[in-house]
């Protein structure tokens, strides 16, 4: 078992770039739960392992991501790989931009329970004949769903969701002048690498 343990952790520290000796402490700690018969330890070790992996692998996909888009610059501080929710171990990716009048985020979420319904709207277009305010579009080639929100003031606000495995990419953005801006803003987001990244 210990050595299935160590080709993992071998396997895994190759394909993301986290700390070789913290995953190795901490799966030396699950083989030792293990071996002594304290199973819930030992899962609770492995968790901390996919922990950091996903952590890793969010910071791999940050890197990734623009610094600007259309005149919004990242907010650096508010990047977040962690996720809000205590005990959760997928992969979570969070990013902001922000200029004077305008903002927009990224979310990347695995395993999201929105991912089922997402999918069937997308391969189905009888939804997108109801709602003129939604449509399909392309982000780097992938299918995504556009929605158009219009605020009290008259202004809008755009959302775009795509789904590739069991990941969720969430794109929101306020402030802009059209949906040919969001495309534009879309188009700088490299969504095939972070798919290569993410799964």
């Amino acid at each position: 078992m210990k050595n299935l343990f160590t080709l993992l952790a071998a396997f895994l520290m190759l394909a993301v770039n986290i700390n070789a000796q913290d995953a190795e402490t901490l799966l030396d700690k699950a083989v030792s739960e293990y071996k002594s018969g304290n199973l819930e330890s030992a899962r609770f070790e492995l968790q901390q392992v996919l922990q950091e992996i996903n952590q890793a692998i969010g910071r791999d996909i940050l890197a990734l991501l623009p610094d600007e888009l259309s005149g919004m610059q990242k907010v650096e501080d508010q990047d977040n790989v962690t996720g809000m929710n205590t005990g959760y171990a997928g992969l979570f990716v969070h990013r902001n931009y922000a200029a004077e009048t305008s903002d927009a985020s990224i979310e990347i979420v695995s395993d999201s329970p929105l991912m089922a319904g997402l999918n069937i709207m997308l391969n189905m277009p009888i939804f997108f004949a109801t709602d003129p305010n939604q449509k399909r579009i392309k982000v780097d080639g992938q299918k995504a769903l556009l929605t158009k929100n219009t605020i009290e003031d008259g202004s809008a606000s755009y959302d775009v969701q795509l789904a590739f495995g069991s990941t969720l990419f969430a794109f929101n953005c306020s402030g802009v002048q059209s949906e040919d801006e969001v495309t534009a803003m879309l188009d700088k987001i490299p969504m095939k690498k972070i798919m290569e990244v993410a799964q």
